[in-house]
């Protein structure tokens, strides 16, 4: 960040363009590599009424190619007539932030509690109304319409749960037993960001920077969970086999923001640098769609001969929602060490508070919150996020016409939460150590890096009160091969 004289300086610090003094295009195909060691922890209470929790291991893996960088830039030569201007460097970047492809998947027995148990716990307590699709959002009847569009919508809708009485607000389900679970979840997309920076010179001392940045955002999941109840006792006498829950979910958007800084090189060894990027304001689109499928053997629900179940489905109702988000800004400063003809080491301290994330202009209030949306949402981010640091360590030598490089990037913990919590997060405690060699010549310019990034993650299936949620811990390994060629022009 207070390097400079690198394309990359147009994503941290614009300021580090004024270093420039040649024309310059590159570009940057990479190879990404993911693994995630998953744990899946079911809990159960033993015959002494203790808490005992049971294990199951699993492993997933993916690839994929994509190209994170490009750039073109136009440096200018020094002018010392203009002095103490120099001139200046104007550049177009594309640069990838954040890659979402990659996944993991679980397995294993629940002896103590099926997500029918969840659909039962979030239905009690309100009419049949909350299944109603047509559900009036003045909210003229309490509870109307809450569950539609979730998959305990799906599960009324697939007889796994239904009312005691035509108007009661208490709620029975057929489906008892020890389901064998298993889920797999995949994810896709990035997040990229175009800059349009301009970089100054002055004296060769300060440099001055500012850019514009235009964001996408492309996010999916497709997650797929079952359970199968074959061979077990259930109260409907083996009448039920198993349950299938397929949900996908995708945002899509762009987004806008500056960046501003500066670099001071008050001797030739040293420089120091600083940055300010505004929060990122985005226009997105989300859209959800499930489908669940469920297999009967042939089973009399309403034990008149009216309704024999088989294979039964249902599928969500296709409502997406446009929406703002405003991402929080970041405030970046860092030095620069030089060793004269030899190499440098650089050290970046990042400051990001998550909680300042906010929404807005949701298109129409969501099926799955009871009061406004944005309100609702801007709670949740605002008790479930804090402040962070991130740390970014790098280091570079020269032997004559080569480069040699190392890194390290660790990643503050974005999330407020207690040990005790039982809500789904993605990586924590993520750090990333990097190596890369690179070859200059007057011509052109070829850099291979390595990056290897480890975080951990959890997740929840679905939470019921008792006896404790079934949840499942993964361990991300993501390596990404990069390589840059860049020709002066």
């Amino acid at each position: 960040m207070a390097l400079g004289g690198d394309f990359s300086s147009a994503l941290s610090n614009p300021a580090g363009l004024g270093m420039y003094n040649r024309n310059e295009i590159t570009f940057t195909p990479a190879v990404t590599l993911q693994n995630a060691n998953s744990t899946y922890t079911t809990l159960d209470f033993d015959q002494n009424n203790n808490l005992f929790a049971t294990d199951n291991s699993s492993s997933f893996s993916s690839s994929n190619l994509s190209l994170p960088g490009l750039s073109v830039v136009f440096g200018a030569n020094k002018n010392t007539d203009q002095a103490p201007f120099l001139g200046g460097t104007f550049a177009i970047t594309f640069n990838r932030l954040n890659d979402f492809n990659g996944g993991f998947e679980y397995s294993g027995q629940n002896n103590s509690s099926s997500i029918v148990d969840y659909f039962l716990e979030v239905s009690n307590g309100f009419t049949k109304d909350q299944f109603d699709p047509k559900f009036d959002p003045n909210g003229n009847s309490a509870g109307k319409g809450d569950n539609v569009n979730t998959p305990a919508f799906l599960g009324y809708e697939n007889f796994l749960l239904g009312p005691t009485t035509a108007n009661g607000t208490d709620y029975f389900s057929d489906i008892t037993g020890k389901p064998l679970q298993s889920e797999t979840v995949k994810t896709s997309g990035a997040q990229n960001q175009w800059n349009i920076s301009y970089g100054a010179n002055f004296n060769d001392k300060i440099f001055l920077g500012a850019g514009l940045g235009i964001a996408s955002m492309r996010y999916a999941y497709d997650k797929t969970y079952r359970e199968n109840f074959q061979g077990q006792q259930m109260n409907c006498n083996g009448c039920f086999n198993n349950l299938s829950l397929k949900e996908t979910r995708s945002t899509s958007g762009t987004g806008i923001n500056l960046s501003l800084g500066a670099i001071v090189k008050p001797i030739d060894f040293i420089q120091f640098g600083v940055s300010y990027i505004t929060p990122t304001a985005y226009q997105l689109n989300d859209s959800y769609n499930a489908t669940m499928n469920t297999s009967w053997n042939n089973f009399d629900y309403f034990g008149t001969g009216s309704r024999f179940l088989k294979d039964e489905s249902s599928k969500t109702i296709d409502d997406p929602v446009t929406y703002g988000l405003t991402t929080p800004a970041r405030f970046t400063f860092g030095t620069a060490l030089f060793l004269p003809k030899r190499g440098f080491i650089t050290a970046d301290v990042e400051m990001v508070n998550y909680s300042n994330a906010t929404t807005n202009n949701f298109s129409e209030q969501l099926y799955s919150l009871t009061i406004d949306a944005k309100s609702e949402v801007n709670n949740r981010i605002s008790s479930r996020f804090k402040s962070a640091t991130n740390i970014r360590i790098g280091a570079e030598y020269r032997i004559k016409k080569f480069r040699l490089r190392a890194g390290y990037n660790l990643m503050g913990d974005p999330y407020l939460r207690k040990p005790t919590d039982r809500i789904n997060y993605s990586l924590t405690n993520v750090s990333s150590v990097s190596g890369g060699v690179g070859y200059r010549h007057a011509k052109f310019f070829v850099d291979m890096a390595l990056v290897n990034t480890q975080g951990d993650g959890y997740y929840v299936p679905y939470a019921v009160a008792s006896p404790v949620s079934p949840y499942m811990n993964h361990t991300q390994s993501t390596t990404r091969i990069m390589f840059t060629v860049g020709f002066p022009f």
